[in-house]
């Protein structure tokens, strides 16, 4: 199915979850200072692994990085 990750079209596995999507795109879902929208509205950490992402979603990351 295709969905948009950040603004890019990418297809994936029907059924992902965005835990396994974070998997998919080789960001580790436990390290700190990541936050995940879903159709523009957040999800919380602790339902990643239960929210499923449907085809045509969209979905931004965003990874907090330290500095100066």
């Amino acid at each position: 199915m295709d969905i948009r990750v950040n603004g890019e079209s990418k297809t994936v596995e029907p059924g992902l979850s965005i835990f396994e999507l974070l998997l998919d795109l080789q960001i580790q879902p436990s390290l700190p200072g990541i936050a995940v929208a879903l159709n523009r509205e957040v999800v919380l950490r602790q339902l990643w692994q239960d929210t499923e992402i449907h085809p045509e979603s969209e979905v931004e990351i965003i990874r907090a990085v330290q500095g100066g």
